[in-house]
């Protein structure tokens, strides 16, 4: 499970939030609009929150019956929001489903040419219908479908759209497709909860409400796990030091791909004022060599959350090679030492940061809470700087600029 450690902010250093008058100001501003979130709840009024229930699992679980999934391999096809939360929670399970998440032609027709196209159910997602890269790809499906005799694609697709008119939706129609309503209150970067990030793992049976429900019962109680603290020391830290990067320092490279599923998240909800931060990802240790200068001598602008490594135990020791400086710990008890390592410096040099701890690494329902956590997190912050952080106005702009006759 996972754990946050924010002692770094509570320590009599510089910045020692228990006495900082700033950081009191904004707590009481997260208890308030926590008390909004929980409300919401409560009242059944936003849907993103309502996934995090065991009733709105439920019935993605129920959506199992009327999917064929048998001896099927799978395959996702969808942009941003509509995949990148699934693609996470796959790299962390290191499942074998596929993903085309960009218009990366080659990768797209070097998959036909060593698989065989049978052998997959695909999942079409795009809420409006209307996705000009999922349609690209969808339609490169069909011509590689056209390659074999009496091959019906329709018959192993499910899509995933809103019930309103769309490109997508009549296509669906015309040709008797499977299709899965979109939950048209959710958007894509939220939705990782919902039909649209876990109806591909229906299959695995998740509990996902073990791990989601916790965080909003989190809300506004005393704790390192609280959004509502965490969100509070955030903008203190955001406002006093005017820090302009939010960087992800990864130690389990297994969660390489939430971290980018944070990237949109964290950017397309807040990235709309000049005071917004930019999500970076640095994967570590390999990092150490490249990065680290910069953020230990560079500019003290980053907010950083440090994550620490796996806990599973591949090799047991190292050879007895003469190799001084490693031989002495366990590869395990290196990792652990050079991510403990970078949270003594940091600590050190004053960076803001705060550890989030995970154990059980085998355990899906990590990921789950993570995906809970940052969530809830991102929509507390929004409602704080009074931003809404459920739309994307400027992303329309590169829309109207591409297809501008």
């Amino acid at each position: 499970m996972i754990n946050f450690d924010n002692s770094f902010f509570f320590r009599k250093n510089e910045f020692n939030f228990k006495n900082n008058k700033n950081f009191k100001k904004n707590l009481i501003n997260a208890q308030s609009k926590s008390e909004e979130i929980l409300k919401e709840f409560s009242t059944g009024s936003n849907q993103i929150l309502q996934s995090f229930t065991k009733q709105y699992q439920k019935k993605i679980r129920d959506l199992k019956q009327d999917l064929n999934f048998k001896n099927k391999k799978k395959v996702v096809i969808g942009i941003g929001g509509s995949s990148s939360g699934a693609k996470a929670l796959s790299f962390f399970l290191k499942d074998d489903i596929i993903y085309f998440d960009n218009l990366d032609f080659e990768y797209f027709k070097n998959f036909f040419l060593k698989n065989n196209i049978k052998d997959y159910i695909f999942f079409i997602i795009s809420k409006s219908g209307d996705t000009f890269e999922t349609l690209a790809l969808l339609n490169l499906l069909i011509v590689e479908s056209r390659k074999f005799e009496n091959y019906n694609i329709f018959k192993s697709m499910v899509v995933i759209t809103e019930n309103q008119e769309s490109i997508l939706k009549s296509f669906v129609n015309k040709n008797n497709i499977k299709i899965v309503e979109h939950n048209p209150d959710i958007g894509g970067r939220f939705s990782i909860l919902s039909e649209t990030g876990m109806l591909p793992f229906t299959d695995l049976n998740l509990n996902v409400e073990d791990g989601s429900e916790k965080f909003i019962s989190l809300l506004n109680q005393d704790s390192d796990l609280s959004p509502t603290k965490n969100a509070a020391i955030i903008l203190t830290c955001l406002e006093e030091m005017k820090l302009s990067i939010y960087c992800n320092l990864i130690y389990n490279y297994r969660l390489k791909h939430f971290s980018y599923w944070f990237h949109q998240l964290h950017g397309e909800s807040l990235g709309k004022t000049n005071k917004a931060l930019t999500p970076t990802t640095s994967i570590c240790p390999k990092d150490h060599h490249s990065m680290m200068q910069l953020y230990l001598g560079g500019p003290k602008n980053k907010f950083f959350n440090i994550f620490s490594p796996q806990d599973d135990i591949l090799y047991d020791n190292f050879s007895e090679e003469g190799f001084y400086n490693i031989e002495h710990y366990t590869p395990n008890g290196l990792l652990k030492k050079q991510y403990q390592s970078a949270v003594d410096v940091f600590t050190e040099k004053g960076i803001p940061h705060r550890r989030i701890e995970i154990t059980d690494h085998q355990n899906p329902l990590n990921v789950i809470e993570l995906f809970s956590y940052f969530l809830l997190e991102t929509i507390l912050l929004g409602k704080m700087m009074n931003i809404n952080p459920y739309g994307q106005p400027e992303v329309q702009l590169l829309k109207n600029k591409i297809f501008k006759n």
